[in-house]
């Protein structure tokens, strides 16, 4: 998946609009089954579990030529890491996906005021236990997993992979599957059942940010760049790839 034909405006673009609008779906669907339907918590989750599922890949599928799709401040991180993004594009995506996410949230706000009164934006008190901190590490570890992986095979399935591991999380994980630090501060700023109070918010963000380097490092050992694929793709009689693959493995 390369972004090299786009330039850094168009990238930030994408990834505001790809931060605003993930937040917007998950907290929308969540406003609407508590809120609206008055559905139970379980129904609940399950809305934004498939909501945000679907909406990901939608996502992926059609900012990742853009800018790689990242709407997510541990996948930038984690993909520092592996070497597939630069400090400079880090630095630029990460506080253009945070202003998406809060935009996102306001936006979710708004189409629902009018129908069940809520505030745009009201402080969470929705607690998560320490327990759901782990889950929020181990998951965002299995997210950048998929992410690093498929990347390394070029693989044209990978929003597909991205919306299952997050939806799968959402209705499978004690954290329901924020794995994203820019969405856990958004969700401080609503109502829904979708919300976070502020301190936990703070160590779902920790968490996701350190699962992310954790998976950014382990990806790192297990499938190096240059890869296998790129040494294939080598011209014949240049070396130049093979040896600094063989001087880092």
């Amino acid at each position: 998946m390369t972004t090299n034909n786009f330039t850094t405006r168009q990238k930030l673009v994408a990834e505001f609009f790809g931060s605003a609008t993930l937040v917007f779906v998950l907290v929308s669907s969540g406003l609407l089954a508590d809120g609206v339907l008055e559905a139970s918590p379980s129904i609940g989750v399950l809305f934004i579990g498939l909501a945000t599922a679907g909406w990901l890949f939608v996502i992926v599928q059609m900012l990742g030529p853009i800018s790689g799709a990242h709407v997510n401040p541990a996948v930038t991180v984690a993909l520092l890491v592996t070497g597939d993004t630069d400090m400079k594009t880090a630095r630029q995506y990460i506080p253009v996906q945070f202003l998406g996410g809060l935009v996102g949230v306001g936006l979710a706000g708004l189409t629902f005021v009018s129908t069940i009164g809520w505030e745009v934006f009201a402080i969470s008190a929705v607690e998560r236990p320490a327990s759901t901190w782990l889950a929020e590490f181990f998951g965002t570890m299995l997210l950048v997993s998929a992410v690093v992986s498929l990347i390394r095979q070029e693989s044209e399935w990978i929003g597909l992979a991205v919306g299952f591991t997050v939806g799968m999380g959402i209705i499978g994980t004690s954290s329901t599957a924020f794995f994203n630090p820019q969405v856990a501060l958004a969700r401080i700023f609503t109502s829904g059942i979708a919300g976070i109070q502020p301190f936990d918010a703070v160590m779902f963000m920790i968490a996701s940010t350190l699962g992310g380097i954790a998976a950014g490092l382990m990806w790192r050992y297990l499938w190096p760049r240059p890869t296998p694929l790129d040494r294939s793709k080598s011209k014949p009689g240049d070396d130049t790839v093979l040896d600094e693959f063989a001087a880092e493995s």
